[in-house]
């Protein structure tokens, strides 16, 4: 079993996409294409992307959009043979960190309702149920669960990303921003 001694996030750039799909291959049915991925990383002002390195390999990515006075959750996705490890936390908290660099209010997303790992990670970042959209993943016609996450420009959210951080075991290192 690996272990997470160390995990290196770094913002996300062209040359990381080719790994990033890789992983999504592995954990969605439908993956987003290329030109999906450079369409969003050319959208910096509005984006925000990082990789997570794992023993020198790309092991996760995360990012987010932000839509007027909100963040959108678009993405948090781990290599199955680094799950465990605390890098979708790592990614999870610097995504809301940078979000937080934004006028925004609140942070949302949207989750298969089977997967209950996810929606535990997001819960303990403070996101709650808000409804559900019907038939949302076109693969198998799964419901999604919409999370919000409220009042994230608060100094209570602030000491909730500090705790899960000192939380996660092993050490995180910033590579280029």
């Amino acid at each position: 079993m690996m272990t997470a001694s160390h995990i290196v996030l770094e913002a996300m750039k062209k040359r990381h996409v080719r790994a990033v799909r890789s992983i999504d291959k592995q954990v969605y049915s439908q993956p987003w294409s290329t030109s999906i991925y450079h369409e969003e990383l050319r959208r910096r002002d509005k984006r925000v992307y990082y990789v997570a390195y794992h023993e020198g390999q790309i092991a996760g990515y995360g990012g987010a959009m932000i839509v007027h006075d909100e963040g959108h959750i678009t993405s948090i996705a781990v290599h199955p043979e680094a799950q465990g490890l605390g890098i979708a936390k790592r990614l999870l908290v610097a995504v809301h960190r940078s979000c937080l660099d934004h006028p925004i209010n609140a942070m949302t997303l949207e989750v298969r309702v089977s997967n209950e790992r996810a929606q535990h990670l997001y819960r303990r970042f403070g996101y709650v149920p808000a409804g559900i959209r019907a038939g949302y993943y076109r693969d198998n016609n799964e419901d999604a669960l919409i999370m919000w996450c409220n009042d994230i420009q608060k100094p209570a959210h602030a000491a909730l990303l500090d705790d899960i951080e000192t939380s996660i075991s092993g050490s995180t290192d910033w590579g280029q921003k």
